[in-house]
């Protein structure tokens, strides 16, 4: 049996991360976890990870969070996630989980978000089916 968990970080009161963190647990059986509730990362087959970029960078608790994560515990790793312009967070949590030998997978789900002005109403209900496929393709 497969071991999945989804955690997340979500910056704003709109929680845009949460709710993209919400269809892709609900689309794996799993629940959602903020890094805040989260506890330790064992045993894991496949990582979820919500994060979004901000003034061009992870939020820094959820990069302390993924810096604990111990080397093994995770086969693989998956970001998802929604920003106001094209930025993934993918490449800054690879970078981060390396050193502990966990692979972060070429595939992530992104989608706008909105922000300030910017995307009003992103995530819609449109994005939040894609996210869920995305998240059911990953665990096949």
């Amino acid at each position: 049996m497969n071991m999945n968990q989804v955690i997340y970080c979500s910056k704003t009161r709109k929680g845009n991360t949460r709710r993209l963190a919400a269809a892709v647990a609900g689309a794996i059986g799993e629940r959602p976890q903020d890094i805040s509730e989260a506890g330790e990362v064992r045993g894991v087959d496949t990582l979820f990870i919500g994060a979004s970029v901000y003034a061009g960078k992870i939020n820094p608790k959820l990069r302390e969070f993924l810096e604990g994560i111990g080397a093994g515990e995770v086969k693989q790793a998956v970001v998802f996630g929604s920003a106001a312009g094209e930025k993934s967070a993918r490449d800054e949590i690879a970078e981060i989980l390396a050193p502990n030998g966990i692979t972060v997978s070429e595939k992530y789900f992104l989608c706008k978000g909105s922000f300030l002005l910017s995307n009003k109403g992103r995530p819609n209900a449109d994005d939040l089916a894609k996210a869920e496929a995305f998240a059911s393709e990953i665990i096949g």
